[in-house]
């Protein structure tokens, strides 16, 4: 089983508009791919700090998924109007492994 991770520190006074979001590109992801991807926040820490998980067969699957969401250009351009919500440069991605 593979987990992904991809982490977002959203700009100050942009939690709200980061979470209205990601509440309409997750399932539209869901949609275009079949992905069952969870929204978290961190509860302690740096504030506006949040997680976008998906588990996964296989790394060939979320190798299918990403590029669907890759080559989906309303994705893209969802993704490209809202990069102002982050704080550039603190966004990070994971592939976990259950063992």
């Amino acid at each position: 089983m593979i987990i992904t991770s991809l982490s977002f520190r959203v700009a100050p006074g942009k939690n709200a508009d980061a979470v209205k979001y990601f509440k309409k590109l997750l399932p539209h992801i869901k949609k275009l791919t079949g992905a069952e991807l969870e929204l978290a926040t961190q509860l302690a820490g740096p504030a506006g700090h949040y997680i976008v998980t998906g588990r996964y067969k296989s790394v060939a699957d979320w190798d299918a998924m990403r590029l669907k969401v890759a080559n989906d250009a309303a994705t893209q351009k969802m993704i490209t109007e809202n990069a102002a919500l982050f704080i550039a440069g603190t966004t990070t991605s994971a592939l976990w492994q259950l063992v």
